[in-house]
């Protein structure tokens, strides 16, 4: 679970200390191989989550800078569903005439494609609302990382790899020096990925709620999955 943040150069102080060189690091290199990292371990609670409402034109709208991943998207206070640009196009064209509702009750879909939220919404003046993952970031716009010590740990292995990689294929280093570098990271990648994804209590209660229920929600994405935390009631009289 991460609680915090701090920011990507104390990872490049921990390279410096862990090599003990007083070799001089690109840092540039250094910020791009932490990104490298954060993006390999992936992990969801790693990334902010952020609401924002979005104004359709023509049904579109262009994402958000920073956007990273869709968690979430409604309109109307309801489920917006995920559709295959194929069918989708099917009614991007003026002389398609897909009906979108049927005795008043609309099914809304969208895709993504080009930086862009494309739907098949045809109200005018619309706004779209979405949860998405964003990567948190600094004053200066550089990558913050999560304050866990198997980040730390992670980010900079990737980057001592990285360095050893380049130093590796000029020949002026061993092969036991570059292989025990890879292994480092391939070790603190996954232990970074598991301590984030590790649960909290109240995590761990929801998950109890949803493996334990008798009778599944099979419709919870279009309520916002707002039972799924809630235990079940059963009226067996």
């Amino acid at each position: 679970m991460i609680s915090g943040y701090v920011s990507i150069k104390t990872i490049i102080n921990t390279v410096y200390r862990t090599l003990q060189s007083n070799s001089e690091i690109n840092e540039v290199d250094a910020i791009e191989w932490g990104f490298e990292a954060l993006s390999m371990i992936g992990a969801y609670s790693q990334y902010n989550e952020t609401t924002k409402c979005l104004d359709l034109v023509n049904g579109k709208a262009r994402l958000p800078l920073g956007f990273y991943k869709l968690s979430d998207i409604r309109y109307k206070h309801k489920a917006v569903y995920w559709a295959t640009n194929s069918n989708s196009n099917n009614y991007q064209c003026d002389e398609c005439q897909i009906p979108i509702c049927k005795d008043g009750i609309c099914d809304y879909t969208f895709y993504v494609n080009d930086s862009y939220l494309i739907t098949n919404i045809t109200d005018t003046d619309a706004s779209i609302c979405i949860v998405y993952l964003s990567l948190q970031v600094d004053d200066e716009g550089y990558p913050m990382v999560p304050d866990d010590i198997y980040y730390s740990k992670a980010l900079s292995s990737y980057i001592i790899h990285m360095l050893d990689y380049s130093e590796w294929r000029k020949g002026k280093i061993t092969d036991k020096v570059y292989q025990k570098s890879e292994q480092d990271w391939l070790f603190y990648v996954n232990s970074a990925r598991g301590a984030a994804n590790m649960p909290n209590t109240a995590q761990l209660e929801n998950l109890k709620n949803i493996m334990t229920r008798l009778m599944p929600l099979r419709n919870e994405y279009a309520k916002g999955f707002m039972n799924n935390s809630k235990s079940e009631k059963l009226n067996i009289r």
